[in-house]
């Protein structure tokens, strides 16, 4: 009984990394630049302990975090994003670590992140998403502190 009660407390604090933020509602209006917008995003706790980075063309960006997303406002034109799962690891659930995709002006491309079953841990696949399926899932999510510069 006192394990299941430290492990649900320990899971309830470390699946809280990402409430700081503001949520997806208050920060994803409109898109009016010329730049593009990026936004990958993790609705599943489950795996909480698994929060490899994302990267951005080779640079990374913040933690693939339970219930948050990172907004990035990048120059359009092709990227390369990616999650730094362990190396040796195996996925068994399908899905990619890595997704290109070709941003246009002004508008929002949304990557989803999921947990996988791994070989010896749990990895974070990529999946591109429309923009309605992307605001919906990312309206009560909270946003991370990162750096997409």
């Amino acid at each position: 009984m006192r394990v299941g009660l430290c492990a649900a407390a320990a899971g309830l604090l470390l699946s809280g990394c990402a409430i700081a933020g503001a949520t997806g509602n208050e920060v994803l209006g409109d898109q009016a630049s010329t730049q593009s917008r990026l936004v990958i995003y993790r609705t599943s706790p489950l795996g909480f302990a698994v929060q490899p980075p994302y990267s951005i063309d080779g640079k990374a960006i913040a933690l693939s975090t339970p219930n948050g997303f990172i907004v990035c406002h990048l120059n359009p034109g092709p990227h390369q994003v990616a999650v730094g799962n362990f190396p040796i690891n195996i996925n068994f659930g399908g899905g990619n670590d890595k997704s290109g995709v070709t941003l246009r002006p002004g508008q929002t491309t949304y990557l989803k992140a999921e947990p996988q079953m791994g070989l010896t841990m749990g990895v974070i696949t990529l999946s591109e998403v429309t923009e309605n399926q992307g605001k919906a899932d990312t309206a009560s999510l909270h946003k991370l502190d990162g750096s997409c510069t």
